[in-house]
Order: C-alpha cells, then structure tokens, then sequence
C-alpha cells in the first residue's frame, strides 16, 4: 500500500513539472555549446573547483549567515548566498544541507532534528533559489539547454558550498559532513570529492553524473528535447564530465571519505540505473565500503512517510548513532517535498507503534 501511495505521488509531481514547463516554455533557455568550457579534462577539476576568496562571511547573526559568492553572475541577486543554520549548541559535528533543483521550501523539521541530536545543520542556498532569484524562472539558469551557463551555475554551487565548509572548519567543528537531494546530492558529492575537511557525505536520490540524468529522467523530457537535436548523450556527457562523480572517482574514493547513498527503486527522475550503482561498484572495486540504502519509493516520496523515517534512521546511524523509535515517531508529521508547494505536515495515526517497529527494523 505504501508503494502504491508513493507512486501515485511521485506521478502527480513529474505531471506538476511537466505542466510548468509548458507554461513556461516561452522563457526558456535555447541550446548553446562554447568550447571553452567543454574539453577541460578531470586533473584540472582539482584548479576548477578550487575556492577564490576567504571564507568570510558578509552577515554573520544567530541563525543566519550571508555570503559573498567566489562566482560573480549577470544576476546581482545571484552573487549572495543566504544560509540558515539550526545550532546545536556543540562543536561536535555540523551538516550542511543543499536543496534540490527547483525547491520552493527548504527543509527546517529535518534540520531542527538533527539538531536536537547533537549535529549543528546549515541549509545552503543554491544558485538562482529562494533569495537568489530574481525572478519565477531564475532556477532554470541552474540547468539548462545552455551548456557553458550550467556549467558556470553549478561551477558556482560548488564553490559556495565549499566555503560554507572552510567557514564551519574554522569556527572549530571537529567533524562536517554534507547531504544533498538530487542536483543537492551531485554538489555534495562534488564537494566532498575535493574539500578534504568533509568528512562524510550522504547523496539522496542524486545522479552519479548530470548528462545520464538529463538524458533519462522524466521530467527533462523538454530539456531533452532542445539538446538531442544538436548534441549526442557521449557530447553531452563529454561536456559535462566535470560533473560526473565517476570521472572523479580519485578524489572521491579518498580513504578518509564515508560515503551513502539512497535510492528510490521506483524513482523516474533520477534513474537507479544512473544513481549510485555505478558509482557504488567503482568504490568497492577500490576495496572500499559505502553503504547504500534502496528504498520501494519513487523521487519526491523518499520524503514520505514512511520513508523519510527509515532514511533518517538510516541516516543519523551513518552520521551519529541509532536513533530511538520515539525520536523517530516525532518526525512522523513532515517531508521533504520536493514539488512546487510548501511542506505540508501528514498523519498516519492509524499505524501503531508495534507495526512501525517491525517495519522500521525489515
């Protein structure tokens, strides 16, 4: 029952995308290729990715910092970053948390509860969301038929996160780790990859690289469009190398590097066949172990109950400790929600304890 739950929830949200595709078409981004950027090749990510300024905040006041950007953009709202952070009062370990592609809320249950665990939380912001945008289809300027404009946007993200990191490093955090959702999961993998201060990274129905993604998920099915009639998925993939974690398997199979990833078995945006598995195979052909977690969930419904439960157990394990069942039951009521509308809270009073406990523990 729950995956029917969860499926059905999963098609109201690709047909949602969908539909505000078509009713912003006419504000799209139209295909362009600059070989500039195209052929950079994976030993010169390390200088591609590597931060411009100090990590110096520009507002720095409880619950809030704001950033200058090492990336400057033609949208000056663009070129400051936001970050809320959820403190929890100790030095232990502090998780910074990057949003999906076109988030219309960030996800404050969750990182008010990771703080009351111990774990200080800081919600990025990534390029063209929420205060970075200017307008109602600045997001698309994330990812887009312009190839060298991606490439900058998601060059930029990186950046952004990493600095986040270093700022964390020096206000005396003695462990950070990085989760991310979707697009979210490919900058914190990134990012762990080449900022050696992380020190765990969870990647959340993320793609192992951004071309397969475009290229099989339902809900690009318009981007796909304006690409494959002018580029092939091995161009594509060849000009988006940078952003495929398997050419950056080196960096990212660092020995002192955790990693996890989960995965929506039914997910039709970000394929199982494009998310993890590859990537996982590599890691253990370094004779290394991550932990992967499947899940008999879509996309947007790895933020449903209740498997946004069997997740955050999951996930507060890999970070922390196991989590009790009561510390799990009172997360019950949210989800990440990965539509266009604001997290909403859910009741399912009729599953009792018991039942949950057994299907937590299966």
């Amino acid at each position: 029952m729950f995956r029917y739950l969860a499926g059905h929830y999963d098609r109201k949200n690709i047909r949602r995308s969908l539909d505000r595709q078509k009713r912003t078409e006419h504000r799209t981004i139209p295909y362009r290729f600059d070989d500039s950027f195209a052929f950079r090749t994976i030993p010169e990510a390390e200088k591609f990715f590597e931060p411009l300024g100090p990590a110096v905040p520009l507002v720095e006041e409880p619950g809030r910092l704001v950033f200058t950007s090492d990336i400057q953009s033609d949208d000056e709202r663009n070129n400051k970053f936001e970050c809320l952070i959820a403190d929890s009062g100790s030095k232990a370990h502090a998780l910074v948390v990057f949003h999906h592609w076109y988030a219309r809320s960030r996800y404050p249950a969750f990182s008010k509860f990771f703080a009351s665990r111990g774990i200080t939380v800081v919600e990025a912001t990534l390029p063209f969301h929420f205060d970075r945008a200017s307008d109602e289809f600045s997001e698309e300027k994330l990812l887009n038929a312009d190839l060298g404009l991606t490439v900058g946007s998601l060059r930029q993200a990186v950046l952004d996160g990493r600095r986040i990191v270093r700022w964390l490093h020096a206000q005396g955090y003695s462990e950070i780790s990085v989760v991310g959702m979707c697009i979210g999961g490919l900058i914190a993998g990134l990012i762990a990859s080449y900022e050696h201060k992380v020190g765990k990274a969870v990647l959340m129905v993320s793609p192992d690289g951004l071309a397969d993604m475009v290229w099989t998920g339902e809900t690009f099915r318009r981007l796909r469009d304006r690409l494959g009639s002018s580029i092939s998925l091995e161009e594509l993939r060849n000009a988006w190398r940078l952003f495929d974690l398997r050419k950056n398997l080196w960096e990212l199979s660092r020995p002192e590097l955790n990693l996890m990833f989960v995965v929506g078995k039914d997910d039709k945006i970000v394929r199982p066949e494009v998310s993890g598995g590859g990537l996982v195979d590599d890691l253990r052909a370094c004779n290394l172990s991550p932990q992967m977690v499947r899940l008999n969930c879509g996309h947007s419904s790895v933020g449903m109950f209740p498997y946004n439960i069997i997740a955050a157990r999951r996930v507060l394990r890999f970070l922390k400790e196991t989590p009790t069942l009561a510390e799990l039951w009172e997360m019950r009521g949210f989800r990440y929600d990965f539509s266009e509308t604001q997290m909403k809270p859910t009741r399912w009073n009729w599953l009792s304890s018991a039942a949950l406990r057994k299907r937590l523990d299966s």
